[in-house]
């Protein structure tokens, strides 16, 4: 909990009331569960570097993206795998309503058990389907370590409320580029969905004790 602490404090997070112990019950579930469930292929100091310090590094834009959206704006981690993002930032966003999705049934009950021991079955939900099922709509929609954009971009889409933004974590500006460009391309030949194209903002994150460049891409649809 040294690090995790030490690295929200280079965040400019501090942990309240009952929050850290919602982390260090989080901790041990997926210690206890990542052989069985493949859950992160990280443990120890890597895991709350690359994965939970990672996830909170955009806690404060995400405060602002909430401040200023509608009062009843839904959030939702898409790919939710080990509950990353959605778990650490539902820990820190208390008062926000979450959506984990996840297709698999194993990592889903995974989920349901975590968010029961966390005391965050109240607020958030285990949606077990695959992206292309769900049918509800999310004003915000995140995740990291999923899909490229050019694969993700149309099902995400089709689960964005009018208005709203979808939040990916990536890696490298010239990567991330790259897939913005791949996706304007999609657009232009019609296999975006039903959208004229997206808006995007490239939000640096700076994430304690990692060397490796993260970065924010925020997209926003630009409708017919």
């Amino acid at each position: 909990m040294q690090v995790l602490q030490e690295g929200m404090a280079k965040l400019g997070l501090q942990l309240e009331g009952s929050q850290e112990l919602q982390f260090a019950n989080y901790i041990r579930e997926v210690y206890l569960f990542n052989d069985t469930y493949r859950l992160v292929g990280a443990e120890g100091r890597e895991f709350i570097v690359k994965h939970l310090l990672d996830s909170l590094s955009a806690v404060s834009y995400f405060r602002e993206l909430l401040a200023s959206s509608p009062s009843h704006v839904r959030m939702c981690d898409v790919g939710s795998g080990a509950g990353l993002p959605g778990i650490p930032l539902a820990i820190m966003l208390r008062d926000m309503p979450m959506s984990l999705i996840e297709r698999s049934g194993r990592r889903a009950g995974f989920l349901r058990n975590a968010l029961a021991l966390c005391n965050l079955d109240g607020r958030l939900e285990v949606i077990e389907r695959d992206l292309s099922e769900v049918d509800a709509r999310f004003g915000v929609v995140t995740f990291r370590a999923f899909h490229p954009l050019t694969d993700s971009i149309r099902p995400v889409g089709a689960i964005l409320a009018e208005g709203g933004s979808v939040c990916a974590y990536k890696g490298r500006t010239d990567s991330i580029e790259e897939e913005l460009a791949a996706v304007e391309t999609l657009v232009a030949e019609g296999k975006g969905g039903s959208v004229l194209g997206w808006r995007h903002t490239i939000v640096p994150l700076e994430v304690p004790f990692l060397e490796a460049s993260r970065n924010l891409c925020v997209l926003q649809k630009i409708a017919r």
